[in-house]
């Protein structure tokens, strides 16, 4: 049974628009805030700040310095928030007014342009260094059930026997290692274990 009533917090997204302006640098939730559901809030601030010490002002800071870095910071907070946005447009919870909402959403034109990308042929690309990768894009958009109508032509290169046996032995690896590992019940029993009880299976010869 819930331990307690859930409890619901608000809040509104959004950056600045400017996060280094004159001689005050906004950091953390003081540079804005986004849905939190891939927890990128530490990343954005360590990001800035070493971006932050790339572009160290002397006495007075350079306007163009000040331009770049906050180009940079609109450029990484905008990447994030297409591959949050993506999580909720591309959901398959039919029905449902909030989910239908989420589903007919406009979109920003980069986010836009990477789902037809990937559509297409299965094109993902990783703009500079944008904080996710192909593998993290290649997750949401199978995983939400956005499928490439075709694949990429390089990809009959390969003669089809190879691909098959080259994807057996990835999956017999990826086999092997999950087999080797605790379930998620067994983790968790080992993780929540109290510390007397954990020392004194240690202490027990097995």
């Amino acid at each position: 049974k819930p331990m307690a009533d859930p409890n619901r917090l608000r809040f509104t997204t959004g950056m600045r628009t400017r996060q280094w302006s004159h001689n005050c640098l906004a950091l953390g939730l003081a540079a804005g805030f986004m849905e939190p559901l891939e927890s990128t809030s530490i990343h954005l601030i360590q990001s800035s700040i070493a971006r932050f010490l790339a572009m160290l002002p002397g006495r007075e800071p350079a306007p163009a310095m000040v331009a770049e870095f906050n180009r940079q910071s609109h450029f990484e907070w905008s990447r994030i928030r297409d591959f949050l946005i993506l999580h909720y447009r591309a959901n398959g919870r039919e029905g449902e007014p909030f989910w239908d909402r989420c589903r007919d959403m406009d979109l920003p034109d980069t986010l836009s342009a990477k789902i037809e990308q990937f559509r297409n042929s299965g094109f993902i690309h990783r703009e500079h260094e944008e904080l996710f990768t192909q593998d993290g894009w290649l997750q949401v958009f199978v995983g939400q059930g956005v499928i490439p109508g075709a694949h990429h032509p390089l990809a009959d290169a390969m003669p089809m026997g190879e691909v098959v046996a080259m994807l057996a032995r990835i999956d017999g690896r990826i086999g092997t290692l999950i087999e080797a590992m605790p379930d998620h019940a067994q983790f968790l029993r080992a993780y929540c274990m109290p510390r007397s009880e954990a020392a004194a299976r240690k202490r027990t010869p097995a």
